[in-house]
């Protein structure tokens, strides 16, 4: 399967929606999902609420300027242009091009399938100090008109800058209806993207692991998620067989090349 490039001009050609319809409040349609990201995330996160009747950024998270050059004030009525501006420009295209290729899955299939399905990019972008940094872009809701199009997107961005891994520009595509989770790994020179199956790992695993990410030790992890400590034992175990994983520390590791945590 290949990735197609595509110019960011064709981008906002692709994912404008002329909807007389349309509505605003997008913030409030996210707030619940926006707080659940609160008590899970496992490193400094920004969010962003695109109104794609026009094309601008409508809402933006209140630290956003801890994490990117800009205030939310800055980020508020901006195009995707100036979203994209703060990606590396090696990165832009790329990214471009694989949100068409889900937001063609998504406009393609039910909006019960499409709300399940899970995208995630790794890219580097602009920090508060102008340098470029790996981090986790995740669209963990969306929100559809009565037509079955795309209309907004809830767009999450994690820094992955407190973690010693290293990191290349790549994909993956996570659909839980088939019980399958695919990695989509970048041949930057190819331009193509590889398939490769992996271990399925079930929603109380990712809480786990996203726990363990954020440095909680087991009996944090049960007071947290309210489990008994044999029970998170149980689920650790679990993992390491799943992963080939002999510790923690590999079994993180192993999570995060792959691309599972999302």
């Amino acid at each position: 399967m290949e990735i197609k490039h595509i110019s960011l001009t064709e981008f906002n050609q692709k994912f404008t929606i002329n909807d007389p319809k349309l509505t605003h409040g997008f913030e409030r349609y996210f707030s619940k999902t926006i707080n659940k990201i609160k008590d899970f995330a496992f490193g400094p996160f920004f969010w962003l609420i695109p109104d794609q009747s026009n094309m601008t950024i409508v809402a933006a998270s209140p630290n956003i300027a801890q994490l990117t050059p800009f205030s939310k004030n800055d980020w508020i009525e901006k195009d995707a242009f100036f979203w994209f501006e703060n990606m590396h420009p090696e990165d832009r295209e790329f990214v471009a091009s694989c949100l068409v290729i889900n937001k063609e899955l998504q406009e393609n299939t039910t909006i019960e399938k499409a709300k399940n399905l899970k995208i995630n990019i790794y890219l580097r972008m602009l920090d508060s100090k102008n340098n470029y940094r790996w981090v986790l872009m995740q669209f963990p809701e969306i929100m559809f008109n009565s037509e079955g199009k795309v209309i907004s997107t809830l767009i999450l961005t994690t820094d992955l800058g407190h973690l010693k891994v290293n990191f290349s520009r790549m994909m993956s595509l996570i659909d839980p209806s088939n019980n399958k989770n695919i990695l989509f790994a970048t041949k930057t020179d190819r331009e193509k993207i590889i398939p490769l199956q992996l271990p399925i790992i079930s929603k109380r695993e990712l809480e786990i692991i996203q726990l363990m990410a954020k440095g909680l030790n087991s009996p944090q992890i049960a007071e947290k998620l309210f489990l008994a400590y044999s029970t998170v034992e149980k689920h650790k175990q679990n993992l390491r067989q799943k992963t080939g994983s002999r510790t923690a520390a590999k079994l993180i590791d192993f999570v995060w090349r792959n691309n599972l945590i999302g």
